[in-house]
């Protein structure tokens, strides 16, 4: 029978994905079959599987350490908050619909382990080594009887757990300490300790990691430094990282809207040495220092644009927008630029019809149908735009729920050819005939290094400096970087302890 291993953290953000990718790597780097699991995530970043299945971005990058796809086994339930309470359930890559309060009674909760328990069989079947992660701490003790991503999880198979703590926070030995007192029972499932993000001399710990070993009976399996250079997408959670350089030529500013989702978008942007990006909050007076601004993907569409009327920063973007200042919306901040976006049946809020920011020639309509595509594309010829068909084809993801109906101001940006593996011809998204403001449904556009490279250097001509940068290699810097990682952990982990928790030789 196939191996597993989890990570459970005494918090959320303590880095257990990244634990989890860094094994990923490792055990895939030795040679064997490995999958990543999370059985239930709360999450908004999420991607799309080859058979337009959503599911959670941190599986999504755990996959690609493990050299395998994305499939919907590796994470069976995906809830996406709206706000208000009510959020949407994906159930093995589906949606099943929204819900408001405690939905999690024992019917539900047998029910939902029966397919958790299906999906990691089933991974058992195809993989030698499962690595499994868990969801905020299994030490929250008003629901641990309806906890479905930690510890019920874990007893299916007897999965040894390692508990992570984040020493950067402050109260690591505290937080261990008490994790294990409140889990019980439970805690013999846990076979070792991880202490991440450690700044400094190693030995200065000691002290403190052998009271944790003699009060918990735990061994403490690696203690992993701050890893700051390591560019990859942080845990699915609120967290955006912003890259500030003095150097920087072209400076990006992204809204930051309430529901915001799928902001990993632009981290590939951030990481170009000349590139700045900066998340726009509400308080921000002026918009016109920035050469680009971006309106990201949401889960909540609707409430995210009156969110921006409110705030009065649908008039900032317009303003920049009058001034020259390039307007991108992608997925629901392209359905933000249109002139209306309608919901007759309600899906997105209580209203019927609301007025965009009528920037791009162009009606959305909700409906309850939702479009989940791997997706590649090539652009359409137009006059005087960056990108032609000539420079290549476009690689992403949809997921989104409506559709989009341009005017005679606005023309298609893309011709979809290929969905989920299917030959097909969609236009998608939209440009101004002045050209200065664009928007698309396509998701990871800018992960295209052929795209970015000319977006980029389209926005230096526009400001009268000399075009010429060459953008990074965005998949083998990804792959640079997880190697870096699984490296880091590797020599900070006892590996012989780790061999013998896993029962696989790992020389």
């Amino acid at each position: 029978m196939a191996k597993s291993i989890m990570f459970q953290g005494t918090a959320s953000n303590v880095g257990k994905s990244m634990m989890a990718a860094a094994l990923c790597r490792i055990l895939y780097q030795k040679g064997y079959r490995v999958a990543p699991f999370k059985s239930w995530n709360m999450a908004l970043n999420s991607y799309v599987t080859k058979n337009g299945g959503e599911v959670g971005r941190a599986q999504a990058l755990q996959a690609e350490a493990c050299e395998v796809d994305i499939h919907v086994n590796m994470q069976p339930f995906l809830v996406k908050p709206k706000g208000d309470g009510k959020s949407q359930v994906i159930i093995k890559g589906k949606p099943i619909g929204d819900f408001k309060g405690d939905y999690k009674n024992q019917n539900y909760i047998d029910w939902a382990l029966n397919i958790i328990e299906e999906s990691i069989r089933e991974l058992f079947t195809e993989y030698e080594i499962v690595v499994m992660e868990g969801a905020g701490s299994p030490a929250e003790i008003n629901i641990e009887d309806r906890d479905l991503a930690n510890m019920k999880v874990a007893q299916l198979f007897n999965t040894p757990v390692i508990l992570v703590a984040d020493i950067d926070k402050g109260g690591a030995f505290a937080s261990i300490v008490g994790t294990l007192e409140l889990l019980g029972d439970n805690k013999e499932l846990v076979k070792g300790i991880i202490i991440n993000k450690f700044r400094g001399n190693k030995n200065s710990l000691q002290s403190g990691l052998d009271f944790i070993e003699r009060k918990t009976g735990v061994p403490i399996l690696g203690v992993i430094p701050y890893l700051s250079e390591i560019s990859l997408p942080e845990e699915d959670s609120v967290t955006v990282k912003e890259y500030l350089k003095k150097e920087a030529q072209i400076k990006i500013g992204v809204i930051k809207l309430p529901h915001l989702s799928n902001f990993t978008d632009f981290d590939v942007l951030g990481m170009e040495p000349l590139v700045e990006l900066e998340y726009i909050k509400g308080d921000q007076n002026k918009l016109d220092n920035y050469d680009v601004l971006i309106i990201p993907g949401t889960k909540n569409t609707t409430g995210d644009l009156d969110y921006l009327k409110r705030e009065g920063i649908d008039i900032k973007i317009k303003e920049a927008a009058q001034k020259g200042i390039e307007v991108i919306g992608i997925c629901g901040g392209y359905q933000m630029l249109g002139n209306k976006l309608m919901d007759p049946q309600k899906t997105e809020g209580e209203l019927e019809e609301m007025k965009g920011l009528s920037l791009l020639d162009m009606n959305t309509e909700f409906s309850k149908g939702k479009d989940t595509y791997q997706i590649k594309a090539e652009a359409i010829l137009k006059d005087d735009y960056f990108f032609t068909p000539e420079d290549g084809l476009i690689e992403g993801y949809e997921i989104h729920m409506g559709k989009s109906e341009l005017g005679e101001k606005a023309s298609s940006l893309f011709n979809i050819k290929n969905r989920s593996g299917q030959s097909c011809e969609i236009k998608d998204g939209a440009v101004s005939n002045q050209l200065d403001v664009w928007g698309t449904y396509i998701h990871g556009i800018f992960d295209n290094d052929n795209f970015r490279n000319h977006f980029l250097n389209h926005l230096l001509s526009k400001k009268d400096k000399e075009a010429g940068i060459d953008v990074i290699n965005f998949k083998e810097k990804r792959k640079q970087a997880m190697d870096r990682l699984a490296e880091e952990v590797e020599n900070n982990l006892n590996m012989k302890l780790l061999s013998e928790i896993l029962g696989v030789e790992l020389n």
